[in-house]
């Protein structure tokens, strides 16, 4: 299992709009690229597929842009991750096909497979971006002002 850049980007952007999501404005993928450095071209395909996914939601117009389509105390990093990639299993005989060769029913190694991705999707559930966004403004103050600053645009 090796989680790809999309998901990477995607929860980092997705902390920043999180942290924004107070204001009840959507934010610009313009915005988070900055923020974030990353690719506003490759950031709009991730957001697309966020959007799809149902994990956000966009307004059109010039004060348009993406918000969260719930409480960020309800996304967990496991639904942006999985909303992004296939699976998280970590081989080909793990997670629920499983079935990589004849001997999958007795096989001894998959349960050690199985337990690894058991194990990534309960810690993955484990974090909020509502937790996440509190932390990244607790680690950096001047993210708060950033947040004021948008909310008073």
């Amino acid at each position: 299992m090796i989680l790809t850049t999309r998901s990477s980007y995607g929860v980092r952007a997705l902390i920043n709009v999180a942290i924004l999501h107070q204001s009840g404005k959507p934010v610009s993928v313009r915005t988070v690229a900055r923020e974030e450095g990353i690719s506003e071209i490759y950031l709009e395909q991730i957001f697309n597929c966020l959007k799809k996914r149902g994990i956000l939601k966009a307004t059109r117009g010039p004060r348009g842009g993406y918000a969260l389509a719930s409480d960020p105390a309800e996304i967990t990093v496991y639904d942006v991750v999985m909303a992004l990639e296939e699976s998280l299993a970590p081989g080909k005989c793990s997670g629920r096909s499983g079935e990589c060769c004849e001997k999958a029913s007795r096989c001894v190694s998959k349960e050690v497979w199985d337990a690894v991705e058991n194990n990534v999707k309960k810690t993955l559930m484990g974090y909020t971006l509502k937790s996440l966004a509190e932390r990244a403004v607790e680690v950096n103050p001047c993210r708060e002002a950033k947040v004021k600053l948008f909310e008073s645009r």
